[in-house]
């Protein structure tokens, strides 16, 4: 065992509780040989911590694992020696004494070399084993590991505890060394944990999607925030999204180069914070009613993409979209009309030309796709209020159009009312 000076200098903060044992310990030391040097008999017999058995290395434990988690198990060998040859210190021993009382005491927090102010703190340490009875000539092997609490910064910590008995006093031998008392430091290596998630802008619940809203034309933002759920720092936090598609099969969306972030990038995010990020969304003149859906994709250096839906939703009917404008009317194109209506509800498209003879009529009896239920009445599919209508670019004789300015007009019902959308289209021969 160490000298009791180099026990007190290395269990820091618990110096004045060891001050009352030195001087109890040397009260009893009167009583012991002082001519007698290396392996003796010595009343009150001795245990050892062996510096060197199981998972000790010079007394030392090193123990690895997660926040929110526990370590692996550590282990260590208490060794009560009835003979020189098991006195593992060489400071004494004694034939026929048994230690009953032997409890874990002093135990220090474990407290981070890199951050002093950052420890996991004493109560976290577990001894999974009994230390008693610990019979004499015998070796007790204990087993312990330390929980390590959810958001513990990643790095190194240390400290220590000590086993003595409370039945047999702590006295000196001949040799001023403590006799019934041992310590172990332990070593935690909390590894890194690299963890992110999406909180509302303010609430710390979960945000599992984004949603926007607006009218063709505005520019519409919302806020969310990026937390740090790991327990080391976020590094280089960037943002993307794809599309946002139609949830309708028009097939009209809204691009990524009409989507922004503030801030684009984010260099930091410390452990427990998070950053507010707006994001916004012009919304093109024209698009119509609906909602847009896409993916968010949010990632970091040293870990994984994160994804969130994203639903932009468009509350004003626009009038007619053209998938293309202006519509080559070569190798059989063709123009593709697009707008919205009631769910259910007729509508009625003519094309006419500059001079202003219509051209073309669609067929009579149109309807707005109304849903459609199953045989026992549930829905098989639900009612959409955008149509997709496809001109061959054909008169009413089926002949082709000549090349020019064409005027589209559409008589629908929207929000209950019937209206007569109009819209411009070029094509080219």
């Amino acid at each position: 065992m160490t000298s009791l000076a180099m026990t007190l200098t290395r269990a820091g903060a618990g110096v004045r509780v060891w001050r009352l044992i030195v001087v109890a310990a040397i009260a009893a030391a009167g009583a012991l040989r002082p001519d007698v040097a290396g392996a003796q008999v010595v009343p009150g017999g001795d245990f050892d911590i062996c510096d060197f058995c199981k998972s000790a290395n010079g007394n030392r434990v090193h123990l690895v694992g997660r926040a929110g988690f526990g370590t692996n198990r550590g282990s260590f060998d208490l060794v009560n020696a009835a003979t020189s040859d098991q006195d593992l210190d060489k400071d004494g021993y004694t034939p026929g004494v048994n230690f009953n009382g032997l409890i874990v005491s002093d135990t220090t927090d474990f407290v981070n070399l890199g951050d002093p102010s950052t420890a996991i703190l004493r109560t976290n340490l577990v001894i999974a084993d009994f230390l008693n009875p610990l019979n004499n000539g015998f070796t007790n092997t204990v087993n312990f590991y330390v929980n390590v609490p959810p958001g513990t910064p990643a790095g190194r910590y240390e400290g220590r505890f000590t086993i003595r008995d409370t039945l047999n006093p702590i006295a000196l031998n001949p040799n001023g060394e403590a006799l019934r008392v041992d310590a172990i430091d332990v070593e935690i290596e909390v590894l890194a944990n690299h963890g992110i998630g999406l909180v509302q802008s303010d609430t710390a619940a979960e945000a599992t999607s984004i949603t926007l809203r607006g009218r063709p034309g505005q520019t519409v933002s919302g806020v969310f925030r990026v937390a740090n759920l790991g327990n080391v720092d976020l590094q280089n936090v960037r943002f993307d999204v794809n599309d946002l598609v139609a949830t309708s099969g028009t097939g009209l969306r809204v691009r990524p180069e009409q989507i922004s972030f503030s801030p684009a990038v984010v260099t930091t995010i410390p452990v427990g914070d998070s950053t507010r990020i707006a994001l916004s969304v012009r919304i093109p003149p024209g698009l119509l009613a609906g909602t847009y859906t896409g993916r968010l994709l949010v990632q970091g250096d040293n870990i994984g993409q994160l994804q969130v839906p994203v639903n932009l939703i468009v509350t004003t009917p626009g009038d007619i979209v053209f998938e293309t404008n202006p519509v080559f009317g070569q190798n059989e194109d063709k123009a593709v009309i697009i707008f919205n209506g009631d769910p259910g509800s007729a509508y009625h498209i003519r094309v006419f030309d500059m001079m202003g003879l219509a051209v073309f009529a669609s067929p009579s009896g149109l309807t707005v796709f109304p849903g459609q239920t199953g045989n026992g009445g549930g829905v098989t599919a639900t009612p959409d209020q955008a149509v997709r209508f496809t001109w061959p670019l054909t008169n009413g004789r089926g002949e082709a159009v000549a090349g020019g300015m064409y005027y589209v007009v559409v008589d629908v019902q929207q929000d209950g009312r019937r209206r007569q959308l109009r819209g411009k289209l070029m094509v080219i021969r």
